[in-house]
């Protein structure tokens, strides 16, 4: 849209002001670079969590994130993702922990 706009306005521009048009551009992009200097905030070598932190949506990543591991365990991609080899090493050890926990409800270990 704005190089539309650019387009649009410049030969105006340069019939009515030639080097004022030139001169009009360097300001706006003078201004544009102290804008980015002095008021966005440098996100280089921070992690998505931090980058939350600074702009002010804390959590988004960490619920984004268990999303993601909700959805790679119903379709089967868990063991994939988490380095396991094989999805029947997955259900052994889901069994032995389903086990283990029953014997313990019960009393005899």
């Amino acid at each position: 849209m704005n190089n539309f706009i650019v387009g649009q306005v410049t030969p105006d521009m340069l019939t009515a002001m030639p080097y004022g048009t030139y001169i009009f551009f360097g300001l706006l992009t003078f201004l544009g670079s102290l804008f980015i200097w002095f008021l966005v905030p440098e996100t280089k070598g921070l992690t998505l969590e931090e980058m939350d932190i600074i702009f002010g949506s804390v959590g988004t990543a960490q619920a984004d994130a268990e999303r993601m591991r909700e959805v790679n365990k119903e379709v089967g991609l868990d063991h994939l993702v988490h380095g396991n080899t094989s999805p029947a090493r997955d259900f052994e050890d889901e069994k032995a922990a389903a086990e283990h926990k029953s014997r313990s409800l019960d009393g005899s270990m």
